[in-house]
């Protein structure tokens, strides 16, 4: 018999597996690829130039880092890549890195005198520079409306829309936002500088603020300053809005100014307005005293003129104030909702009003003309934050055509629609007329 010779070992299989390392080695070179974290000396690293979030806050993360150690990388972009994107920031790149985030941690471990820091390498990310250093902040800190803004404006600059914009923001942690809330902070950045002061130190809301953008240079700082002056902003804007109203309207244009005493051309007494003392309360402005007539049906119909006028400012307001999204503002929602639903409804007149707010407020987003239609759109959009703010601003109207109407009494349901005006537009019941519908006396209390 022929013995059996032992077979030869495989060893093929074993060199193959060895291999990759081999191979890893050579494509890497010794150059770092995106995504591996590296020790860069602080010096060799600035500022992100999109990065327009304050600095604040950065002594008491060194302490933490000190106490606890840097529990997160930063990352970079290499200057050379970073200046062939956006060149024109040349002047602000003063290091052979661009910090794409953590600058406040690179800032803190600074004034601990760290020499490096542990940077992650993002070069593949620099197309999308200013949005993920704005995702960044949105994520670890609350931006103030007016860093988001700058933020925004940044983002419109490279070319992205307002709905891009908030696709890609929504993906943050603070959820979905809308292209109108994109908008409207992009927006703030026109205001006056006292009026974005204001916003700034925290003296006027951002609702507030918003408010003031179709108003004048003038009036802007008319509004922030009668603010400081201890006024609710809402009432400043109510009266702003009123007398701007007035005067649109005004049969005459050389008519004396509706807060000045205006005499009827039949010999009657001066008709009785009202005008702010500046502390945030409303006080008649009355006839001398002298034995008054009774009031002529003249003189209460320009009264009935000069409420509702005040009454469709309060209104206009409302419906660019109004936040559709936010819990907080359900009980408005639902208290003129509600008003309108129990009542009988003035579909097509109400809607026609409704449109002209919506387009004031420059929040009716489709393109249509005819009230009808863009209701009808409003209803096919599947939108539901637009349903409901159309929704809203028709039932509101339906309220101020009820309220207004010529020869219609009065009763619990107008002074219902009322009270939502004082509680939620500051909204000052003025003419004498108007205070005897409510049952009212001069002072503004129940008689």
């Amino acid at each position: 018999m022929v013995a059996k010779l032992p077979r030869p070992k495989r060893t093929s299989t074993k060199q193959t597996l060895e291999a990759p390392p081999k191979e890893e080695a050579f494509y890497r070179g010794g150059k770092d690829r995106s995504g591996d974290t590296v020790e860069l000396p602080l010096e060799s690293l600035c500022p992100n130039p999109f990065n327009k979030r304050s600095m604040s806050g950065v002594a008491e993360l060194a302490a933490t880092i000190e106490e606890v150690g840097l529990l997160q990388s930063i990352a970079h972009i290499p200057a050379d890549i970073w200046l062939d994107h956006y060149p024109e920031t040349g002047e602000k790149i003063t290091a052979a890195n661009v910090i794409l985030f953590g600058e406040h941690r690179w800032r803190a471990v600074k004034s601990l005198g760290w020499e490096k820091v542990p940077s992650v390498l993002m070069d593949d990310k620099v197309a999308d520079a200013r949005v993920v250093t704005l995702i960044e902040n949105l994520r670890r800190a609350q931006l103030s409306p007016l860093e988001e803004a700058e933020q925004y404006k940044d983002l419109r600059s490279s070319g992205l829309s307002y709905e891009q914009i908030a696709q890609k923001v929504g993906e943050t942690a603070k959820g979905a936002i809308s292209k109108g809330t994109v908008w409207k902070r992009v927006q703030l950045l026109a205001l006056e500088p006292e009026v974005q002061d204001a916003v700034r130190d925290g003296i006027l809301a951002v609702s507030n603020a918003e408010m003031l953008r179709k108003m004048s240079a003038a009036q802007q700082r008319e509004a922030v300053a009668l603010v400081h002056g201890g006024m609710h902003p809402l009432e400043v804007q109510t009266q702003i809005l009123a007398r701007q109203r007035q005067a649109e309207s005004a049969p005459d244009a050389g008519a004396p100014a509706s807060d000045e005493a205006v005499s009827i051309g039949n010999g009657a007494a001066p008709v009785s307005t009202a005008v702010s003392n500046g502390n945030g309360t409303s006080r008649p402005r009355t006839a001398p005293k002298k034995e008054q007539p009774k009031p002529s049906p003249d003189q209460h119909e320009r009264d009935r003129s000069t409420a509702a006028a005040a009454r469709d400012a309060a209104c206009q307001l409302l419906v660019k104030t109004a936040d559709t999204a936010d819990a907080g503002d359900n009980g408005l929602l639902l208290r003129v909702m509600t008003g309108a639903l129990l009542a009988p409804q003035q579909q097509s007149a109400a809607q026609q009003r409704a449109m002209v707010w919506l387009r004031r407020a420059e929040r009716h987003s489709i393109d249509e003309q005819n009230a009808g239609s863009y209701f009808n759109a409003v209803q096919e959009s599947g939108d539901s934050e637009l349903q409901r703010l159309a929704a809203f601003a028709s039932a509101l109207a339906t309220a101020e055509l009820r309220t207004a109407a010529r020869r219609h009494s009065w009763g619990s349901r107008e002074a219902s629609y009322l009270r939502i005006l004082q509680d939620y537009a500051q909204y000052i019941p003025e003419t004498a007329w108007e205070r005897e519908q409510l049952g009212l006396d001069a002072t503004g209390e129940n008689e």
